[in-house]
């Protein structure tokens, strides 16, 4: 119950954070609560150490910061961290499913996989799967029987992909835009990354910016020459760069699970 309960709270948070659009702002403003606040009063936190064992403390160092609570299609709730300053060498991550049952992971720099743990009868291996891979892009993960299942995506026209694919590449990488699907989930990403990286950069007076904001994929997809001019020149600049390689640190776990219509 306590953990159902915990679910139902961290589902309230999610909702608040996703519609706060603070005017002076930084790339912080999209961190989530500490893993011990976002479960507290529940048995969570007791359910991992007793799940990692000894691999614990390493899990718990990789949680310094985390993201936004996700909840997924499946009815779970999904929670990133990452270690401060090294947000896509050293992370961390937790599937809470409504039976109160625990999946789990972590990353440390130079390892070849992500550590995965569970102690569900099916766990939700697509989200640790798309989790996985800002760390170790399309490698091979190796997970028990069982936990494989094809993705099924929707996908706007194919112009609207390659405009949307311009914006992901403009905030991330060609590389990485190039092997996301670019569908409307995707898109609803990009245009709160979007909206996060003007209000970063407001605080420093930086313009010009694009016209209004809309969230969804078809804002994203009709002002892309207006995101990438933008974002182009943000990056461009020492200090407003802060606010574009924050933001798409913080906002990668959920693109990698928007692409995998998680």
């Amino acid at each position: 119950m306590s953990s159902f309960i915990s679910l139902m709270r961290l589902l309230m948070l999610a909702v608040v954070l996703s519609v706060a659009c603070p005017v002076f702002a930084n790339p912080i403003v999209i961190v989530g609560p500490s893993l011990e606040d976002a479960f507290e009063d529940s048995d969570v936190v007791p359910g991992l150490k007793q799940l990692l064992g000894p691999e614990y403390a390493a899990f718990r160092r990789n949680f310094d910061e985390s993201a936004v609570p996700v909840s997924l299609k499946s009815g779970d709730l999904l929670l990133a961290g990452w270690r401060l300053g090294f947000a896509d060498s050293y992370g961390a991550v937790v599937v809470l499913h409504p039976d109160g049952s625990l999946d789990a992971a972590y990353y440390n720099a130079g390892e070849r996989a992500p550590r995965y743990f569970s102690n569900s009868a099916q766990p939700h291996h697509r989200a640790l799967r798309a989790w996985a891979r800002q760390y170790v892009g399309d490698t091979p993960q190796v997970f028990p029987d069982g936990w494989d299942s094809p993705v099924a995506v929707d996908l706007p026209s194919e112009e609207d992909q390659a405009a949307v694919r311009a914006v992901a590449a403009a905030i991330w990488s060609p590389t990485l835009a190039q092997g996301w699907n670019m569908n409307t989930e995707v898109g609803r990403v990009l245009g709160e990354t979007t909206k996060y990286v003007m209000d970063c950069s407001a605080a420093f007076s930086l313009v010009p910016k694009p016209v209004g904001w809309v969230p969804g994929w078809a804002y994203v997809a009709t002002t892309s020459v207006q995101i990438v001019a933008y974002v182009t020149g943000a990056s461009a600049h020492r200090v407003y760069r802060t606010c574009v390689i924050g933001t798409a640190s913080r906002q990668r776990p959920f693109i990698e699970l928007a692409s995998a219509e998680i």
